[in-house]
């Protein structure tokens, strides 16, 4: 592998989420943040493993990173879904 693979993944995850976290602090509505923090989150799940070899998505066992940042996403999407649900009855 080489590294720039390693550090193109990585860069990958944490340019999704700060775009989520700059779309909350722009003022859009917290679940649209949210669901491109969930989605970067998941797409990091799938990145871990799809890339072969060692990444700085690499923590612990390919299968456990990945089964990790899977649950993670999932969760995300859920409260972003609760906090777009509970923005559409507010209107």
């Amino acid at each position: 592998m080489t590294r720039g693979r390693g550090w193109a993944s990585y860069l990958l995850v944490l340019a999704g989420a700060a775009t989520g976290l700059v779309t909350i602090a722009m003022g859009l509505p917290a679940w649209a943040g949210s669901l491109v923090v969930a989605g970067s989150v998941l797409l990091g799940a799938v990145l871990r493993l799809v890339v072969p070899g060692e990444s700085l998505l690499a923590v612990r066992r390919r299968r456990t990173d990945a089964v990790t940042l899977g649950v993670l996403g999932c969760l995300l999407a859920g409260v972003a879904v609760s906090l777009a649900l509970q923005w559409m009855a507010g209107r």
